[in-house]
């Protein structure tokens, strides 16, 4: 960054204006909020902004535009106006990111007027105190406008919202796009520390006016940032920590109003030095990249179907079953990589054995990829092939069985299939934007029934005399984990439910039970190119079929037009669309990566003869 000469100004003090953009830690974004600067037009506001090497601006409600003209910042502006002030930003390399508009109003024209000029101008956010009972209006057209609105708090006394928990409480339900900007000054006059208050507010932080005061209380005043109580740095940790990226850390100095430039150059120093420590002392966040592949793993030829705990050959293939691979890779700036490969299988369960060859597979195909940060998991679907010949005895035995596919050629045809998988997925990896969020669906349901007498039976009838209740609730998470490729397109999507994939596991034909229509569904609404790669979370005591309301549930499947399996598909899907634009609006490029592999022994099923097996006795053998 190239300085310009030192000025000398008011108060003696001499700063450093700053004639390149700067990058500020975190990709945060220092501005002023125009209040600032109040004895002055708006024009004269980004002057002064950009002079600062600032580049944010905030205005406010009624602020004249600029010298000589009657024109003020109001929702009526005419296009004039409009095409003036952004022709005047683009000049000074401001944007205009935010504007204080103090009350938006309930009435549905009046507040569609405000937006329309928010859009005009291309703000960000609207920072308003509007009444509750506004904020059935403004939520819908936060919505429609794409433009966010964040609750201002004045002092107690006067302001409703003066607490974070009036905001709170308002916004309660309400969509992401509504939040708080959180006043810190107005805090401190309030008896409330602001770290606390940044704490409260938590992911509904979207903004900021940073104050700090010489003291707590009615009495107090603005002072440089880090010179007075309200703890800046602390904030400013306290937003890391959130993970939270604030439309605005706006500087609002609400004293020397006649030439109050050097304390905003004091205070954007203090906030660029004291970020620039916390990015530093901060886990590196380095590049992602991610490659997908899926591959066909349904058995050629008959094969013993497991998990029924009887022998059924396959007669058919239902649907196919597939192994979806997700290869994730972090690159540091000195050659550090970390690294995981994914792979879900629509099979019953991964054996150890299984595991094994897997990775030695890998080992001598991917020379870069570490074999033991390669995990695979089952969707538990009771309709697939196992691998062993001798898994539960001879229960599964097929020797005599000409024509069927035995456990141990399968698991040779599963082998060279996902090794396929892995190497595609592995070799695709390119620069990825991934992002998470939490949804609901309600899938797995606790299938124990227990009775009057204290007895708990799997599959109870629960329209028996003695029922008493479900044993135990049920687990509707759906936990997204989403991806972009670089050009913003959707990819794909690991989806994690508590529910084991057994539908329809009484079948004698070959199917991936419920996670087939599954991705016929996501497909449909995504692309057929979208990957899904399904994990079963802990469910032993879940599955899908419901013991109580059955007959409702029917009715209402036939309604639909649907099959069961049709149906769990539509509450899965429905809850992937919601999850993907909150997914979206927070996607990283870049993140902090780390994973462990931990090696523990664990008991054989014929080794537990207790009712109950103590976790506490499992011993780590090895871990890297």
């Amino acid at each position: 960054m190239k300085p310009v000469p030192s000025l000398g100004l008011a108060l003696g003090v001499v700063f450093t204006l700053l004639a390149a953009e700067p990058v500020e830690p975190f990709g945060w974004r220092l501005g002023v909020a125009a209040w600032s600067f109040n004895r002055f037009t708006l024009f004269e506001a980004v002057d002064r902004t950009a002079a600062l090497g600032i580049r944010y601006l905030e205005a406010f409600e009624g602020q004249a535009i600029r010298p000589g003209q009657d024109a003020r910042l109001t929702a009526d502006l005419g296009e004039e106006s409009v095409r003036a002030i952004r022709e005047k930003l683009s000049a000074a390399g401001v944007t205009l990111t935010s504007l204080y508009y103090h009350e938006l109003p309930a009435d549905e024209a009046a507040c569609r007027r405000v937006f329309v000029l928010a859009r005009r101008l291309g703000i960000e956010t609207l920072i308003s105190e509007p009444s509750p009972e506004a904020l059935n209006v403004i939520e819908p057209l936060a919505g429609e406008f794409g433009i966010n609105v964040a609750i201002h708090n004045h002092p107690q006394g006067s302001s409703r919202y003066w607490h974070p928990r009036e905001i709170l409480k308002v916004l309660e339900g309400r969509s992401p796009r509504l939040g708080a900007c959180a006043d810190l000054g107005h805090w401190q006059r309030s008896g409330i520390a602001p770290v606390e208050g940044i704490r409260l507010l938590g992911q509904r932080l979207l903004s900021l006016h940073v104050k700090d005061l010489n003291t707590a209380g009615p009495e107090g005043h603005d002072v440089w940032w880090g010179t007075g109580q309200g703890d800046i740095a602390g904030v400013l940790r306290e937003v890391q920590r959130l993970g939270v990226r604030p439309t605005l850390f706006a500087i609002e100095f609400e004293r020397n109003w006649e030439d109050n430039r050097p304390d905003l150059a004091q205070c954007a120093a203090y906030f660029r030095t004291t970020a620039a420590a916390l990015e530093a002392a901060a886990p590196r966040r380095d590049p992602l990249f991610a490659g997908w592949a899926s591959v066909d793993i349904t058995p050629p030829r008959p094969v013993a179907l497991v998990g029924q705990l009887h022998k059924r050959i396959s007669t058919g293939v239902r649907d196919p079953l597939t192994a979806t691979a997700l290869a994730l890779e972090t690159r540091g700036p000195n050659g550090e990589r970390e690294q995981a490969l994914m792979i879900s299988c629509d099979v019953i369960m991964i054996q150890r054995a299984i595991q094994d060859r897997v990775q030695a597979r890998l080992r001598e195909r991917l020379a870069d990829l570490d074999p033991t940060k390669v995990l695979l998991c089952a969707t538990h679907t009771h309709t697939a092939p196992g691998f062993l010949d001798d898994t539960f005895g001879d229960l599964y035995d097929v020797s005599g069985d000409p024509g069927v596919m035995k456990a141990s050629e399968y698991a040779d045809f599963f082998l060279e299939r996902v090794s396929l998988a892995a190497v595609r997925a592995w070799q695709d990896r390119a620069p990825a934007r991934l992002g998470w969020a939490l949804s609901h669906a309600v899938t797995g349901l606790n299938r124990r029934a227990v009775y009057a007498d204290g007895r708990a039976v799997m599959y109870g009838d629960t329209r028996a005399a003695d029922f008493s209740h479900i044993e135990g609730g049920m687990d509707t998470a759906v936990d997204l984990l989403f991806f972009w490729g670089a050009g913003g397109q959707p990819v794909g999507v690991v989806v994690n439910l508590a529910c084991p994939s057994q539908e329809t596991e009484g079948l004698n034909e070959i199917s991936a039970d419920f996670w087939h229509d599954v991705r016929v569904e996501l497909r449909r609404r995504h692309g057929p190119a979208f990957f899904v790669l399904p994990q079963c979370a802990p469910s032993g005591d879940l599955s899908p079929h419901p013991l109580y309301r059955q007959r409702a549930e029917q009715i209402m499947e036939q309604r639909r037009g649907l099959s069961r399996r049709q149906e769990l598909a539509r509450r899965i899907a429905r809850a992937v669309e919601e999850g993907r634009p909150l997914a979206e609006a927070e996607a990283v490029d870049r993140l902090v990566f780390r994973h462990r592999t931990v090696a523990v022994t664990l008991p054989q099923p014929d080794a537990i003869a207790q009712p109950f097996y103590r976790t506490d006795s499992v011993q780590p053998v090895g871990c890297t």
